[in-house]
Formats: structure tokens, C-alpha cells, sequence
């Protein structure tokens, strides 16, 4: 029996194999302040903008820190007008190899997914690939020490 890498298992794993259900979207012509209220309620750090079921932009924690607070905004301003438009999207049939080269590279904690027919079907979280990642090691995950290098001088319990 013949053992796969971690590398190769990245690159055969689909997205939709490992994809978290919940999806939080908004529509473009919504007042920022609803679209940052819908994300405190459903304890969501971005809101996909959605129009007629297709990616428009994508709204998230950054967005709000960056372009919204300390600012001199009309909190009923279209959230369109804060949005990051036009967001980078992968499909549920995206490798998950992929998908952590493209968040990894563009430093994206939140990727849209979209059909063949470029509609919205999901999203692709960070947190959703740490937990997919820490599956594949868990002994090496649950016994790392609080402080990276440190040496216990006791056997645990003793």
C-alpha cells in the first residue's frame, strides 16, 4: 500500500469536499450599515455582495476598519461604495491545493464560489482550511506546546 503525500492529497482534494455551508451575502444597493449588522448577527467577518445571484464584491472586517470606521461615511451609503469590487472567486471543483496558493499568496481570508455559470454557490473560508489541515495531523496539532520551542522539564502530570 502506497502512502500519499500531504502535497498530492492538496492537489486531488476538492473545495467541495471540505467547504463550510455557511454562506452571508448582501445586496450591492444595501445600506452599510445593514450589511455590518447582518455580519454581527450571524458572527461573520465578511459579507459576499451579491446581485442576481453573481459575485459583485465582497465585504469583509478589513473593509469596514479601512473604509468605514473613523470616517466621515453616511452609514446609509450603499455598501457598494465600500465593497471590494469584482473579488478573486474558485469553483466547489478548485483543488484545495489551489485554493490555499491563491489565499496564501493574496493574503485573502475569505474566497467566493461560483458555478460553471459564474453563480454564487458558497464561500471558501481560512478558518474552514486550518480545520481541514489540522486533520491531517492531529497528534502533531493537539500536543504542540503553548510557547513554540519550549522544552518541558516534567513528564506531563508529574
Amino acid at each position: 500500500m502506497t502512502t500519499k503525500s500531504v502535497d498530492a492529497l492538496l492537489k486531488e482534494k476538492k473545495i467541495f469536499q471540505v467547504v463550510n455551508p455557511k454562506l452571508v451575502q448582501a445586496r450591492p444597493e444595501m445600506p452599510v450599515q445593514s450589511v455590518i449588522q447582518i455580519m454581527q448577527e450571524k458572527q461573520s467577518g465578511y459579507a459576499v455582495i451579491a446581485e442576481s445571484n453573481r459575485v459583485v464584491g465582497i465585504f469583509t472586517e478589513r473593509d469596514v476598519v479601512m473604509k468605514v470606521l473613523n470616517k466621515d461615511v453616511d452609514l446609509n451609503s450603499p455598501v457598494s461604495e465600500f465593497m471590494t469590487p469584482d473579488p478573486f472567486v474558485l469553483t466547489p471543483q478548485d483543488s484545495v491545493g489551489a485554493a490555499m496558493d491563491l489565499m496564501g499568496d493574496k493574503r485573502f481570508y475569505h474566497v467566493p464560489l461560483v458555478n460553471d455559470n459564474g453563480e454564487l454557490v458558497g464561500i471558501l473560508s481560512v478558518r474552514t482550511l486550518i480545520r481541514f489541515l489540522a486533520a491531517f495531523y492531529p497528534t502533531e496539532v493537539y500536543n504542540l506546546p503553548p510557547v513554540p520551542g519550549q522544552i518541558m522539564e516534567t513528564p506531563e502530570g508529574g
